[in-house]
C-alpha cells in the first residue's frame, strides 16, 4: 500500500505530487489521459506556432508562481498591458467610445466587486436592476470570464476573484509551461480512477482499467463537471454535504478555434484583444494576430459557444471568420489557411467544461468541496480556490493545500 494516489496531473494533481514528493511521501500520481496538464494544453505544431487550447493568460503575475517559472524556464511573456478594442455594428469603436464603453464595463465588474459584500448572496445580473449603457457588452464580458450568464454565477462568488496588474499571455504557450514543471514527476498516463473504494476502516482502493491502486488517502483533482457526470463512482458515495458542493459549482463553456492566414489581414495590427458588441448573450472574444503572427485566436463563450461548438470545428471558424468579415471585409475569410485548430472542452469526457462558477446562494460551495472526507479523501482543483478560481495558478495552490492537509492527516 502507498501513502497517496493523487488522481489527475492537470495543475492541481502535478502541484500535490510534487509538494508530497517533497516531504517524502509514498505517492502515485494518475492520468486519464495521454498526457499531463489538463486545461492546459498547448498545441504547437498544427499551425505551426503554440497556441494554448485552455489557459493562456498568467492573472495577477506579481501574485502567479508561474510567472517566475516562466523566467526560470525561459518561456516568453507578453508582459504589461494588451491593445484592445470593441466592435459595434461591424465597426471599430473610436478611441472616445472606446475609453467610455470600457470605462463603464470596469463600473459593472466594480459593482460586483462592492455588490458581493451583501448579506444575502445574489445572482449577479440581480445588482443591475436598471441597466446602464453598453450594458448588453457587460453582459457578454461576463460571459467570456465565467463561461455562464450573470443570472446563473453567485455575486459573492465572483467577488472573491482576485484581479491585480495585467494579464500576461505566455507567447511559448502557458500550457506547455505547465507541462514542462511537470515533466520530471512519474505518472501513470491513461489510467483514468473509474472508481474509489473508501468507506473501510482505513485507507481507499481506487480503481482503474489497468488495475486496482490502495493507499492511505486519495487526492481528487478532476473538475466539478466530471464528478457530476459520476465518471468516477464513489463507494460508498461521498456525503450528502460533499454532493451538495459539487452539484453547486456547474462549469462554463469556454471553447476556441484557431486560424491561420496567408497574409496579413488584419492592417497596422500587432495584437490586439478584440471584442465586438453583439447583445448580452453572443460572446465572442478574439486575439488578433497573436504575437504577431497572420493568424486568430477566438474564443467562444457561455451557452450560445456551446452550441456553435456542438456543431464541430468548421462551423466554429465559419462562425468567427463571419464575425470577423463584418468588421474586416468580406474577402477576410478567403485568406484564411487550412487546417484550422478547434478544441470543444465541453465534450471532452475528462473535463466537461471551463471552469468552475458557483450558482447563487452558494458561494461557500468551493470551500466546502475542499474540505476533507474522512481524512482520506482530499480535493483540489481551480473549483476549490476562492481568490484564484478558474486559475492555473489557482489550481496550483489548491494542490499543495490539499497534499499539505493529507500529511499532516497521515501523521496521525
Amino acid at each position: 500500500m502507498i501513502d497517496v494516489v493523487v488522481i489527475g496531473a492537470g495543475a492541481a494533481g502535478l502541484a500535490a505530487a510534487r509538494r508530497l514528493r517533497e516531504a517524502g511521501v509514498h505517492f502515485q500520481l494518475i492520468e486519464a489521459k495521454s498526457r499531463i496538464g489538463g486545461r492546459a494544453f498547448t498545441d504547437s505544431s498544427t499551425l505551426g506556432f503554440p497556441v494554448d487550447l485552455g489557459c493562456h493568460w498568467l492573472h495577477s503575475p506579481a501574485l502567479n508562481p508561474f510567472a517566475q517559472l516562466a523566467e526560470g524556464y525561459g518561456f516568453r511573456c507578453r508582459r504589461g498591458s494588451q491593445s484592445v478594442a470593441v466592435a459595434k455594428d461591424g465597426r471599430l469603436l473610436d478611441a472616445a467610445r472606446l475609453a467610455d464603453c470600457i470605462a463603464r464595463v470596469d463600473a459593472c465588474f466594480a459593482r460586483i466587486a462592492a455588490g458581493g459584500g451583501r448579506a444575502e448572496d445574489c445572482a449577479v445580473a440581480d445588482l443591475f436592476a436598471e441597466p446602464g449603457p453598453w450594458h448588453e457588452l457587460f453582459e457578454a464580458m461576463f460571459i467570456l470570464k465565467q463561461g455562464l450568464p450573470a443570472a446563473s454565477v453567485s455575486a459573492r462568488d465572483f467577488a472573491g476573484y482576485v484581479w491585480e496588474g495585467d494579464d500576461w499571455p505566455v507567447l511559448d504557450g502557458l500550457g506547455a509551461l505547465v507541462a514542462r514543471h511537470g515533466d520530471d514527476l512519474p505518472v501513470s498516463l491513461s489510467t483514468p480512477a473509474e472508481r474509489i473504494a473508501w468507506g473501510g476502516k482505513s485507507g481507499v482502493a481506487v480503481e482503474t482499467p489497468r488495475g486496482r491502486i490502495e493507499a492511505s488517502a486519495a487526492i481528487v483533482t478532476v473538475s466539478t463537471g466530471v464528478l457530476q457526470a459520476a465518471r468516477i463512482r464513489f463507494d460508498p458515495p461521498l456525503p450528502g454535504w460533499k454532493q451538495s458542493a459539487i452539484a453547486a459549482l456547474p462549469m462554463g463553456s469556454s471553447n476556441k478555434v484557431a486560424i491561420g492566414f496567408e497574409r496579413n489581414v488584419f492592417g497596422a495590427v500587432d495584437t490586439m484583444l478584440l471584442t465586438p458588441d453583439l447583445g448580452s448573450h453572443e460572446a465572442i472574444e478574439y486575439v488578433l494576430r497573436p504575437d504577431g503572427r497572420d493568424a486568430v485566436v477566438a474564443f467562444i463563450d457561455g451557452p450560445f459557444g456551446k452550441a456553435v461548438a456542438s456543431q464541430g470545428p468548421r462551423a466554429m471558424a465559419d462562425y468567427a471568420l463571419g464575425r470577423l468579415a463584418e468588421i474586416f471585409g468580406a474577402e477576410l475569410p478567403r485568406h484564411a489557411r487550412e487546417p484550422l485548430l478547434a478544441v470543444n472542452w465541453d465534450e471532452d469526457p475528462d473535463i466537461r467544461g471551463c471552469y468552475a462558477a458557483a450558482i447563487p446562494g452558494a458561494a461557500e460551495s468551493r470551500k466546502i468541496l475542499a474540505e476533507p472526507v474522512e481524512g482520506r479523501l482530499f480535493f483540489a482543483g481551480e473549483a476549490t480556490s476562492v481568490p484564484y478560481a478558474g486559475d492555473v495558478h489557482g489550481a496550483h495552490f489548491s494542490g499543495i493545500a490539499a497534499a499539505e492537509t493529507a500529511i499532516e492527516a497521515l501523521r496521525w
